[in-house]
This record gives C-alpha cells, structure tokens and sequence, in this order.
C-alpha cells in the first residue's frame, strides 16, 4: 500500500503553478491538469486514511483535494470532496473542521442552485452546532435557512421540520414570543395541510406555553380559544386541557395545582425534556410572584 505522506507530498509539488519559462514551455500541460492531479494524490492518500482509520487525517486530505480542485475551476467536484471531508472530521469527532468543510460545500451547492441540496446539509450542519457544539445561536441560523430553502422547495414537511428546530431553541434561549411567533407560522403551514395536520396539538401547545412562560396570559388564552375552534382534534385533547389548567393556574397563582397537572398529563403522555423545561419556567414565574406579594 502506498504511503500516504508521500502521495500529499507529490501532491504538494504536483499543485505549484507554473511560472516564467515553465508555463511558456509546458508543452500544453495546463495548470489546471496539474491541480486536479495533485487533487487525486489527496484523494488517494484521503482513502488510505480511512482504512487505517486515521479519519482527522483523510479529512484534511479530503480538504486538500477539494482546495486544489477549486484552484482547477472544478467546483462541483470541489463541492463533492468537501462533503467527504466533512463525513471523515464528523466521524473523528473534529465538530469545528465538519462545520468549516461543511459550509464550504454549501456554498458551492446554492452558487450552482443547487437549494436542495444545501438544504439537507445546511439542516446537517445546525445538528452539528446545537449537539457538538453548542452553538444555539448560529444552529437556530442554519435551521431558519435551511428552513426557507425547504419553503421555497415546496417541501412543507422538511420546513417546518426545521422550524421547529428554531422555535424550540429560542424557547430554551428565553426568547418566548419570537419562539411563540415560529409555532404561529408553523400553525399556518399545517392548517389544511394532510400530512402535517396531526401535528397541530403540539404547535398550539408549545405556542401557549411559550406565552405563558412570557407571563402573557392573555395571549395564551387567545391562542387556546383559536385551537379549539380551528383543530378539531386539538379541541378535544389532554394538550388543550392542560393548557387550560395551566392557564388558570397562572391566574391564580397557584404552583400547587401546576405540579398537580402536570404530574397527571406526564402519566398519559411523557412530557419530554422541553416541555419540561418550559413548565418549570411557568412554575418559577408562578413562585416569583408569590414572593413578590411578601
């Protein structure tokens, strides 16, 4: 098997520009025959990596025959290699390297309009910056393109998919009414829709909890009443009985009868990490003005 070290090597003296004398008399070899030679050194070199299984190495190879592809004028196979660069550092762990290699691609995917495309990885890549990274700001950026470029797709499902993403980061960033303002649009996008209209329930849910969590109880009553009448199947729903509670609760400011709530819906329906959180946040919000009228 060939040694990696030194196929990038000779990749390195493969990819030189000529110049002067040389480039006169290159005998029709043109620079960019040379870069895409030195981009199948990388490649090679890339591949003997993965089976060593040395990935953070053929994803810096993979990224050195992306670049000289690039300095070919071959930007989709540039696009292509950066996308097995980002596999290899995603795969090693190297979230920082995934991300860089990643946006690469997706750039060159929407310069060729390719939006589809750039929407998968673009949804791709704030997976990377929520979970490895903890990036939430620039995760809910990429979420709301990738989002968008679904929208205009006319891929409803992938839409809103990434829009719940944005809604629920901002709600666990404490940015309740642009959250709540996500699920109204999302409200929109499902009504009448068939395939997303189940999800309905859980939209007016998380609106309410977000305004609630707002200490707009007004608008949660408000977005309570516009479920019932427009979602059948919301009307009828422990969702919308125990937005209900909740909001009575609230009004009254009675923490006791939250817990209690909350505990009987867990039983029937396990709330999950958000919700949870959110509910917590109403509760505080419940404790703080208890505190306040000492």
């Amino acid at each position: 098997m060939s040694d990696p070290v030194e196929l990038l090597r000779k990749a390195e003296e493969k990819g030189v520009p000529s110049t002067g004398f040389s480039k006169i008399f290159s005998l029709g070899s043109s620079d960019a025959s040379k870069y895409e030679e030195a981009s199948d050194l990388c490649i090679q070199a890339a591949n003997i990596y993965r089976l060593r299984k040395e990935l953070k190495l053929a994803g810096d190879s993979f990224t050195k025959a992306a670049d000289f592809q690039l300095k070919a004028g071959n930007e989709d196979d540039a696009s292509n290699i950066f996308i097995d660069s980002y596999k290899c550092y995603k795969s090693s762990g190297n979230s920082t390297d995934a991300v860089n290699s990643l946006n690469m691609a997706i750039d060159l995917f929407t310069k060729k309009g390719q939006f589809r495309r750039a929407a998968n990885f673009k949804f791709e890549l704030g997976e990377i910056l929520e979970n490895d990274l903890n990036d939430y700001v620039n995760a809910v950026s990429a979420y709301e393109i990738a989002g968008d470029w679904y929208s205009q797709d006319q891929s409803v499902a992938l839409s809103n998919k990434c829009f719940i993403k944005c809604a629920d980061l901002k709600a666990l960033n404490g940015q309740y009414i642009e959250a709540s303002d996500i699920y109204s649009k999302l409200i929109q996008n499902s009504i009448g829709n068939r395939l997303s209209q189940w999800s309905l329930k859980e939209y007016y849910m998380k609106k309410g909890l977000c305004q609630l969590a707002a200490t707009d109880n007004v608008a949660a009553s408000r977005t309570l009443q516009e479920g019932q009448h427009d979602d059948p199947n919301f009307a009828d729903s422990r969702e919308a009985a125990l937005l209900k509670t909740l909001i009575e609760c609230v009004d009254d400011g009675d923490s006791e009868k939250l817990s209690q709530a909350v505990f009987d819906f867990d039983k029937f329906a396990k709330l999950d990490k958000w919700k949870t959180t959110i509910l917590l946040k109403i509760k505080d919000t419940i404790s703080q003005a208890e505190d306040d009228l000492l």
